[in-house]
């Protein structure tokens, strides 16, 4: 007897239901997805308990209010989204997951109800949607961007949590022509937050309402995974996106800019301190604020009268808006500083506000100028400022550089813009991971890659010998007639500089693999590509540290870049020679140190540059950019994950053997595809059960086991 519930409430079924359903762990057709199981659709009687469970949705004009906090049912009903489901036969569990809700047909007064029901990992997908991973919530990583922060999360390396400030050369970190920096010191812009892959995991997951149960995520490789921030510079929203201050003493003939100092730029860039070249990717709107404090003398000379002087902002070399006029008083002839010539103003302004704000668009320019507009001494007009500052704010926070002691929005400085269902797919594909549901546990997934899926016990090896029905035909294909005859391994193309030469000189990106299984009659080729980009180690002559590199060099000039979501292993690495992070805001020329240390937070497609023993890469680089003093680089992720797989599929003994089976309910509630089934003494890897009917004979496609263990 076949049951259905949903959300735990029995739907009705058609007297003598029986219905065909599918169960998979993988495709061997496309080994770029994965598979779960479905049913074929099912038609559901209009009966009064189902029209209720369904929300009498079948009436032309139903309409409910719903909330996706309350389970999908009954007067909640929504057919947008999925409804928790499972089929039981002969009062065993045989599947469980979510109901989807296709069709309803009315013919007269008969009505019925066309669904599908899906696996749990369908459902997991669908609830996943278009959800981004910036979109998950880190905001128990907020932090002050200060050197003390950067040096302590170091220690986070292995631990698969919190946040990390990997050593990555992003471009004009460390002039190589410099001989303060010749690669050897950095700038602390060298240094932004990434978090570890396991975390993304972890909470894409849980966001959807699912648990995980993986040995190789809680594996001490898993946990150094981590994904580091891609951004040209690192930025957060901030609603103040510039601050400055005027130098103390301005002498002042007719008409002058005023000339500021310990300016935090921003979304800013200056050679003179005057001009302010806005670099933002989006318009500005907001204001500038000034707040202008000190003292005014008149120099010697004859004075005409009062002096009425205003602060003028110019944009693009044109008046724009005009700020404070104030009126200077007349005060004793004499020169700079004579006694009871000085006197104090407080002057404060803005250009622009809420209700008049200004606009700024990409590469405009602006400039404050005081003008005289009447009345001048001989030699002009001092003023001495003290205790003032320029702002520039904006009601609508706009991604703005982080500059030290800024409060670090770790949402903001996640890549942006990819989705979750594209990224978790992208760490199945990368370590070939077999994802299986839960028995006996509601939307819980368990994950392990296919070299640790199987369960090599002889003594849980299942005979099927007698289930095969003998009086059906028997297929048995060799794999050549299923296999590509090349799989292409690929990472995403980027066009930083390491990439983009690598990429000229071989025809391929850095890291990918190409494996071709020399079998005569395939010709297909197949593709496995991640999301994500290969990042080069660079090292240099006389230097310890090898360092992950992402700029473009554009006339012999780095330019850092927005790139692609990369994936690193992390290391705290110590005994280096010791060299200084800088601070950039210089004086004289020379930067401020902020640390010297012999520790260096390094991150790369190696576990360890210098002895590495595991490698992000699929395939072994035909160059590389620093020199390899040992270790081997053949643990590539290709080798450690995919190599047995390929083995077995391409093997010229290999087969596909597809036959008719009578099996049971029990034999249904039991299917554990990490078990080897044995067929006439003949070992084979259970790989996909298609459309079971209880009571009917079952298609199977099994694949013969070669080894056990590669």
């Amino acid at each position: 007897m076949t049951r259905i519930f949903i959300e735990g409430n029995e739907l009705d079924v058609n007297q003598g239901f029986t219905h065909q359903l599918t169960f998979s762990v993988d495709d061997l057709n496309n080994l770029d997805s994965k598979t779960t199981s479905f049913s074929k659709t099912i038609v559901l009687p209009a009966t009064a308990n189902n029209n209720k469970l369904l929300g009498n949705i079948f009436e032309f004009g139903n309409s409910n209010f719903t909330s996706d906090s309350a389970p999908n049912v009954n007067y909640n009903f929504n057919a947008s989204k999925s409804a928790q489901v499972r089929i039981e036969m002969d009062g065993m569990q045989v599947m469980k997951g979510v109901l989807r809700l296709l069709e309803i047909i009315i013919d007269g007064d008969n009505i019925e109800y066309e669904v599908a029901l899906f696996g749990e990992l369908g459902g997991f997908f669908s609830k996943l949607g278009a959800k981004k991973i910036s979109d998950l919530d880190f905001s128990a990583y907020n932090h002050i961007y200060n050197i003390t922060n950067i040096q302590n999360s170091w220690d986070n390396a292995n631990d698969g949590e919190g946040y990390y400030y990997p050593l990555i050369d992003y471009g004009n970190c460390s002039s190589a022509s410099n001989p303060l920096f010749a690669k050897k010191n950095y700038y602390y812009r060298a240094f932004r937050p990434a978090l570890f892959v396991r975390e993304y995991i972890d909470k894409i997951i849980s966001d959807a309402g699912y648990t995980w149960q993986s040995n190789f995520m809680d594996s001490n490789f898993f946990k150094r995974l981590i994904i580091p921030n891609n951004q040209n510079k690192l930025a957060y929203l901030k609603s103040r996106i510039f601050s400055a201050s005027p130098t103390s003493n301005v002498n002042i003939q007719t008409t002058t800019s005023v000339t500021f100092q310990n300016a935090v730029l921003g979304n800013f860039t200056t050679t003179d301190n005057k001009t302010f070249k806005y670099t933002g990717a989006t318009t500005f709107n907001g204001s500038i604020n000034c707040n202008f404090v000190g003292t005014w003398q008149f120099g010697s000379g004859v004075i005409i009268g009062n002096c009425t002087g205003v602060f003028n902002l110019y944009k693009n070399g044109s008046l724009y808006s005009q700020g404070q006029v104030s009126l200077f008083q007349p005060a004793l002839v004499g020169g700079f500083g004579t006694i009871g010539v000085a006197n104090p103003f407080n002057i404060q302004f803005s250009f622009g506000g809420l209700l008049n704000n200004i606009s700024l668009a990409t590469n405009d320019e602006i400039l404050i100028k005081f003008e005289y507009y009447s009345g001048v001494g001989a030699d002009g007009l001092r003023l001495t400022f003290s205790g003032n500052s320029m702002t520039i704010d904006t009601p609508y926070p706009i991604m703005t550089p982080a500059v030290l002691g800024d409060t670090i929005r770790v949402s903001d400085t996640i890549p942006q813009n990819v989705l979750q269902k594209d990224f978790f797919s992208s760490i199945l594909k990368m370590f070939n991971l077999m994802v299986t549901e839960d028995k006996y546990v509601e939307r819980k997934l368990i994950i392990e890659p296919y070299v640790d899926f199987y369960n090599l016990n002889s003594s849980t090896y299942l005979d099927w010998s007698d289930k095969v029905h003998r009086g059906e035909p028997i297929r048995i294909k060799p794999m050549s007639e299923v296999n590509a005859r090349y799989y292409q391994f690929k990472y995403k193309q980027d066009s930083d500089y390491f990439n983009e030469q690598y990429r000229k000189k071989y025809i391929e990106n850095y890291g990918d693999r190409v494996f071709d299984n020399q079998l005569e009659f395939a010709k297909d080729t197949e593709s496995i590509e991640v999301i994500f980009s290969p990042t080069p180690l660079v090292g240099y002559n006389g230097e310890d540290k090898v360092v992950s590199t992402i700029y473009k060099l554009n006339n012999n000039v780095e330019e850092s870049t927005e790139h692609i979501v990369r994936i690193l292993q992390a290391k705290k690495i110590t005994g280096v020679t010791s060299y200084k992070i800088y601070n950039s805001t210089t004086t004289l020329g020379i930067p401020n140190t902020l640390l010297t240390t012999t520790v260096y937070a390094y991150a790369g497609h190696l576990d360890d540059p210098d002895v590495p023993a595991a490698d992000l890469n699929f395939g072994s680089p035909k160059e590389l950019f620093f020199e390899l003093v040992s270790g081997a680089l053949s643990n590539n992720i290709f080798n450690a994950y995919y190599s047995p797989y390929m083995a077995e599929v391409t093997d010229k003994d290999s087969r596909l053997l597809k036959c008719k089976v009578k099996l049971n309910s029990t034999d249904i509630y039991n299917i554990d595809f990490g078990k080897f089934i044995r067929i006439d003494g003949v070992l084979y890897r259970l790989i996909k059960v298609i459309d079971y009917s209880e009571g009917e004979l079952t298609s199977v496609e099994l694949l013969r086991v070669i080894y056990t263990t590669y």
